[in-house]
């Protein structure tokens, strides 16, 4: 055993490396050590024993192959092994996992494989795992899709929220970019290091990535964080697609919730953003008309037609999509978004106005009672949707009074933001240069580039600039322009 713990413990040493390229050929040879002992009848007889020696935050890929090897053994009792894993993805060095891709993604897979950990508990480790691998969280994995379905299916979306709120930028190639640099390479991207041939991940299809963000949509829609939602769902409808009439079942099902979604974020129908594909606009035209119809029916100024236009479809249309509760909850949204409608004009105004101008779209008809607007109405203030106060004076009759919208910012507030903001342009910085470096040896790109400065050449230009020249100021301020 002594021989087994002398090799475990070889890596890293305690004065540590001169360079990242002395650190990678160090960690790739302790790596390769550690796979040949793993193999071993010897090593496995041990293993329990030398994951008390060998520390996790030190030697993790040292630990890292004790725990596959009792994992597959069951050498340890249950309740002191999961407590173990616990500590492991807690603490590891997510240096030397760069080094140990396959066992890492062995222990990932424990806990999505169910039976092992409560639920919770496999969701709230596994995420914190993918954000010590990579804090940006901007590399999707196959780790991320099972982690969105294990949150979303087992109702435990709130441990996952750190990842899923992250914004995706990388997926993984089947191997790391020859210029890259060394995978020990602290400022690298996480597209340096996290790729197929590492083993941190398996390759993703198209309509795995389309699942995540659908899922992360639903997820969000859980947690009824509209925007949130509508973003995610946004990526799964302007998915890419090279041929121009493709369109997957996915994406129609995303385009008919993101509908659903922002008329609970806006009030009003999302527009298609001009990148999605013209194949997929053209299916959304066609399949989502009963949504489109119901986003149209929800601008108007009664809610007869938004009634009658859920009704011509009846609940069990909506059921079959799994819509029915979404769908319900616009019902219920229509008269709230008049309500709020109604500061566009009014700084105050009373409660019996209000009944008498909004409509309950569920009965196409008002409510019937005072007490009853003034239910809903305190319902909103109390959830944050409306801005405002209800005032009841001694000599007349119960107002609502909107509060001005508050632009100013503190002094400290605006400290705040800027600090914020320049948090994450810091952060951006490794992605913008890894993706710059990714599209400079892409062909289409490439093509892409060639094309438009032959364009250029030529005097030609995407739009006509002396149309552009023509338009007067008053066609600007009434939205000639938006299309641009």
């Amino acid at each position: 055993m002594d021989q087994l713990a002398s090799v475990l413990l070889d890596f890293p040493p305690a004065g540590g490396y001169a360079d990242d390229e002395q650190y990678h050929r160090a960690a790739k040879s302790h790596s390769q050590d550690v796979a040949k002992l793993a193999v071993s009848q010897n090593f496995k007889a041990a293993a329990a024993q030398l994951l008390d020696h060998v520390h996790p935050a030190v030697n993790s890929i040292s630990h890292l192959a004790l725990l596959v090897s009792v994992g597959t053994t069951s050498s340890l009792p249950q309740p002191d092994f999961l407590a173990k894993v616990s500590v492991f993805l807690a603490s590891f060095d997510a240096r030397q996992i760069r080094y140990a891709g396959k066992n890492f993604s062995t222990v990932l897979d424990w806990l999505v494989r169910g039976g092992m950990f409560p639920a919770s508990v496999a969701v709230e480790l596994l995420t914190t795992a993918l954000l010590r691998l990579d804090p940006t969280g901007s590399m999707l994995t196959s780790h991320h899709v099972a982690l969105v379905n294990l949150a979303f299916t087992t109702d435990n979306v709130e441990p996952a929220l750190p990842l899923l709120e992250k914004n995706v930028v990388f997926y993984p190639a089947a191997k790391a970019p020859q210029e890259g640099g060394a995978p020990s390479d602290l400022d690298l991207p996480p597209s340096a290091y996290i790729t197929v041939e590492s083993g941190l991940t398996k390759q993703l299809s198209s309509t795995e990535v389309l699942q995540y963000d659908l899922v992360r949509g639903l997820c969000f829609i859980q947690r009824r964080s509209w925007r949130q939602a509508l973003d995610a769902l946004e990526r799964v409808i302007t998915y890419p697609a090279r041929d121009s009439h493709s369109c997957s079942k996915i994406m129609v099902e995303a385009h008919n919730k993101w509908i659903l979604v922002g008329l609970l974020l806006d009030g009003k129908a999302p527009k298609l953003p001009a990148t999605t594909a013209p194949g997929a606009q053209k299916v959304f035209a066609a399949i989502g008309k009963p949504y489109q119809a119901i986003g149209k029916a929800f601008e108007e100024k009664t809610g007869d037609n938004l009634k009658t236009e859920f009704e011509s479809m009846g609940a069990q249309y909506f059921s079959e999509e799994n819509n029915l509760n979404l769908m319900r909850l616009v019902l219920q949204h229509y008269q709230r978004w008049q309500i709020l409608n109604l500061r566009q004009v009014y700084t105050k105004i009373s409660l019996e106005q209000i009944r008498a101008r909004t409509h309950n779209a569920e009965t196409a008809a008002l409510l019937a009672t005072e007490a009853e607007i003034e239910q809903l109405v305190q319902q909103m203030i109390d959830e944050g949707m409306l801005s405002g106060v209800i005032e009841r004076p001694a000599d007349g009759p119960a107002y609502l009074t909107f509060h001005p919208p508050s632009e100013e910012l503190s002094e400290s507030e605006f400290a705040q933001k800027m600090l914020h903001t320049a948090q994450r342009l810091k952060d951006l910085e490794p992605l913008i240069k890894a993706t710059n470096e990714r599209l400079g040896t892409n062909r289409d790109y490439i093509k892409f580039l060639v094309g438009q400065q032959k364009r250029e050449k030529e005097g030609r230009r995407d739009y006509d600039v002396s149309f552009l020249n023509q338009v007067e100021d008053e066609d600007l301020m009434t939205g000639v322009m938006g299309d641009f």
